[in-house]
């Protein structure tokens, strides 16, 4: 077969292979991502947050500190970036709840998720924590970004309820609430060494403040 008629046969498939490539690529991305993260928490662990540098988070992984610096421009944003992952997953949760549940219901469904997670990788998240409370800046770009997680889970149950959403007070005044709740039970599971059941300190902080919709 000429070279000719061998690029008419294979260029069809041209698109899926260069789908397949990009596939490819965007999954090293991510594994590559994920790598840096996990060892960067890791040397939190071991040897402290001021102390660990981006050249010894990269040397780990085996990338230059350039390459580092293009997924994390700065160390402060590879402990955000936790931050961004369990919010959005928190908004994709709630985006799949039964439409038959209460708002109330969705949003402490999704809060128990969120909890769970932190008690699978308890060593992780006390660490990761724990970073954060060290670092005033780290700390308030939380706090902004769990006020704008707020407005969106507002946004969402506003969007995907219609005529059976709540008035608008009550959608913003709902998930301020739980992510206060939420702040409180992990601020306490943090200072107990994780040793409190994070589910059960959940249950207790709705109890006190009657978050739970009555049950006819």
């Amino acid at each position: 077969m000429t070279g000719a008629a061998a690029a008419r046969c294979a260029a069809p498939f041209a698109p899926l292979l260069e789908g397949t490539a990009l596939g490819l690529r965007e999954s090293k991305k991510d594994k590559t991502r994920r790598q840096l993260l996990d060892t960067a928490l890791d040397l939190f662990t071991r040897q402290g947050y001021e102390e660990t540098t981006i050249a010894e988070i990269a040397a780990q992984v085996e990338v230059s500190p350039r390459t580092l610096l293009r997924y994390f421009p700065t160390k402060e944003d590879i402990v955000v970036s936790w931050i961004e992952d369990s919010m959005s997953n928190f908004l994709t949760g709630l985006a799949d709840r039964p439409p038959g549940e209460t708002v109330q219901q969705s949003l402490i469904a999704c809060a128990r998720t969120l909890l769970a997670t932190y008690e699978s990788r308890k060593a992780f998240y006390l660490t990761l924590e724990r970073v954060i409370a060290a670092s005033r800046p780290i700390a308030d770009r939380k706090q902004a970004m769990t006020a704008n997680l707020a407005d969106e889970v507002a946004e969402e149950i506003l969007r995907s309820r219609g005529a059976r959403a709540p008035d608008v007070l009550a959608c913003h005044v709902y998930p301020q609430a739980l992510f206060a709740v939420i702040r409180a039970v992990i601020t306490r599971w943090v200072a107990a060494g994780g040793k409190p059941s994070l589910q059960g300190l959940f249950d207790e902080a709705l109890r006190l403040v009657d978050f739970e919709p009555k049950r006819s």
